[in-house]
């Protein structure tokens, strides 16, 4: 549960997701999605309960729980001012990540096919290649829950297919929870709804 001063916003809600689900989170926009999923990154703090990812409280223990979540919020945390390879550089040292940096960036570019914009300006690029750059930085240290917050609001029809198709090919290897008061956005990529 989530409580600003005297409004309720998040009331008594429970469930559990396994290792390799697709779920989807849907609700009418003021449901309370977004407020349910910044708890469960550590974003926000709950009023009562708790939260465990892989095991690990993310109240008791912050640091490892986080470091087991990929998040993409609504509107991705980008720094516009920075090229796409330098801001994932970034965020790969800011995340304390243990991979090889150069092929494990490159693998994520690749993978969500940014690879051929990675030197332009982010602030330069259109909302389909923000919001995969935002997916990039998600994946960086290969998260093993990935967190995402209506991913597709605001594209364009050709950009949200892509987005899906992506969701699909990470939803193999990774567990993902997607966010959408779009029906059909959860249909389209989603296993089971919450």
């Amino acid at each position: 549960s989530k409580r600003y001063g005297t409004y309720l916003a998040v009331k008594d809600v429970s469930f559990s997701i396994e290792k390799g689900e697709v779920i989807g989170f849907l609700g009418p926009n003021g449901a309370g999605q977004s407020t349910i999923m910044n708890i469960l990154t550590g974003y926000l703090s709950l009023t009562q309960g708790k939260v465990e990812i892989d095991g690990y409280d993310i109240t008791e223990y912050p640091e490892d729980a986080k470091r087991r979540i990929g998040y993409l919020p609504e509107i991705p945390p980008l720094y516009i001012d920075m090229k796409v390879r330098e801001y994932l550089n970034f965020i790969y040292d800011l995340k304390k990540v243990k991979f090889p940096k150069k092929p494990h960036i490159d693998e994520i570019l690749r993978l969500v096919k940014i690879d051929n914009v990675q030197n332009r300006l982010i602030k330069n690029l259109s909302k389909g290649y923000r919001q995969r750059v935002g997916f990039a930085q998600a994946l960086i240290g290969n998260p093993d829950v990935l967190i995402l917050d209506e991913p597709t609001v605001g594209l364009d029809p050709k950009q949200i297919i892509e987005i899906r198709n992506l969701i699909s090919r990470l939803g193999k290897n990774h567990t993902i929870i997607l966010s959408s008061h779009i029906l059909s956005e959860i249909q389209a990529v989603c296993k089971r709804v919450i």
